[in-house]
């Protein structure tokens, strides 16, 4: 399953982002084609759907799932004040003053809630939904009626296929033939995909009858993809090697490493650069609010499994896990200092891992780097969590984004679901789309402990 793929977690999101860029470019088409000096055109036509684009993001505008009408209009309006707001600073046409600027701006607001009501109301009409076929009558088969119930207007479940040895979960006024039956049912039902949900896959399929379904241009999916389509994680204990080596992902290229890496540089320098003039301030204000160093250093696992030391501002008292040992931090953590509970709601105390990603121990995006103690904890319960160190360690990432900040070894293993998930899909659009919802974290102050 691809990353944009129909009813992925993130293609519905792109869709109503092409369409406000569709809504932008004509609402300009229409400005520039009335201004009187094409070469004196106001720097805020530039700007325009970057920006609108960038907010309405911030704002939470492009969500997969529908807000009521008033809520969906706050949150529209929100973002177009701010874009307003931010374009009114820059330089305009004597032509182009506010007052259009503020036109063209209402005009948007209006394209973009028609827009979006009506791609919600299309979104609800079953006539475009996926129709599936669900092989199996176990409660994978019933997960899978669980996910598609949670994407309305996505998919519809025209009903389960029994097997001779899956057991039967789900409802039985629902089960519609037996698999020997299944290219007929295909064919009759007209479905578009068949989900392959097996609780007990030995001896259960014939192959060659799910060929036939694919030559008829039936898509033919296994659960595990199924699941991470819709829900940005991979099923680890559902998966088996030969699963890891068919999928299309996992293909972690030399260009992708350099384009990792460029990026890394970039945005580490550029975000060590600005904040630089601020760190002796947050350096004082540790030293004045407790006792102890300033920066805390404590043994991560990276690339490969090996070790390396990260750097962080010190957020607990010294000496918090003396008699403790490791321990995982939780909320309202008693460790934490007044000054270091600010820091980790804004993730202050993240930043002097930048000299980390610049050293190359770590990657700007990147599966969050755990201490051996939990690594080895976490590998003795859940399979593949060594295949998280296939990339370098991330100060934010895919998990970190999907996922509060992990207390237990429960959260470990959920969070390796999307650890994997990225390492699957690993794109320059994926990292470009985390480091846009890690902005809006910081922002909002949620996820931190």
């Amino acid at each position: 399953m691809g990353l944009l793929d129909r009813g992925s977690l993130i293609y519905n999101r792109i869709v109503l982002m092409a369409g406000d860029i569709l809504a932008g470019l004509t609402i300009l088409a229409v400005v520039v084609s009335q201004s009187r000096e094409m070469d004196t055109i106001a720097l805020w036509v530039v700007l325009f759907i970057p920006v609108v684009l960038f907010f309405s993001f911030l704002c939470e505008v492009y969500q997969p799932q529908k807000w009521i009408f008033k809520e969906r209009l706050i949150r529209s309006f929100a973002a177009i004040t701010l874009s307003l707001l931010f374009l009114a600073f820059f330089p305009a046409h004597p032509d182009m003053g506010f007052w259009q600027l503020f036109g063209v701006m209402f005009v948007f607001f209006l394209a973009q809630n028609t827009w979006q009501s009506l791609f919600h109301k299309s979104n609800d009409a079953h006539f475009f939904a996926e129709k599936i076929l669900v092989i199996g009558t176990g409660t994978i088969a019933q997960t899978v009626e669980n996910l598609i119930q949670k994407s309305p207007g996505k998919y519809a479940l025209i009903g389960y296929i029994r097997t001779p040895k899956d057991p039967v979960s789900v409802d039985t006024s629902k089960i519609i033939g037996h698999f020997d039956d299944i290219v007929t049912i295909a064919r009759q039902t007209h479905a578009h995909a068949i989900v392959i949900a097996l609780t007990e896959r030995r001896g259960n399929l014939m192959t060659e009858k799910l060929v036939t379904c694919k030559l008829m241009g039936v898509k033919i999916v296994d659960y595990p993809s199924f699941y991470e389509r819709l829900t940005g994680k991979i099923p680890v204990e559902h998966i088996n090697p030969s699963w890891l080596v068919q999928s299309r992902g996992f293909l972690i290229t030399p260009f992708i490493r350099l384009l990792k890496k460029l990026l890394d540089l970039g945005f580490a320098s550029m975000i060590l650069i600005i904040c630089l003039p601020f760190l002796p301030l947050v350096a004082l204000a540790i030293k004045l609010d407790s006792s102890g160093p300033v920066f805390y250093f404590q043994q991560r696992v990276g690339l490969n499994g090996n070790l390396f030391t990260i750097y962080k501002f010190r957020s607990m008292q010294v000496g918090s896990e003396q008699d403790s040992g490791a321990t995982w931090a939780r909320e309202d953590d008693p460790r934490t200092t007044r000054v270091g509970t600010l820091m980790r709601r804004t993730r202050i105390d993240e930043l002097p891992q930048l000299v980390n990603v610049l050293k190359g121990e770590m990657s700007f995006i990147g599966p969050r780097p755990e201490r051996p103690e939990f690594v080895e904890q976490i590998s003795r319960v859940t399979p593949y969590y060594a295949q998280r160190h296939a990339v370098k360690p991330g100060i934010t990432g895919w998990a970190q984004v999907m996922y509060p900040y992990g207390a237990s070894l429960g959260d470990a293993v959920e969070k390796l679901r999307y650890d994997l998930y990225y390492i699957n899909n690993l794109s320059l659009f994926l990292e470009l789309y985390i480091i846009f919802e890690t902005i809006k974290i910081v922002l909002f102050r949620r996820g931190g402990r």
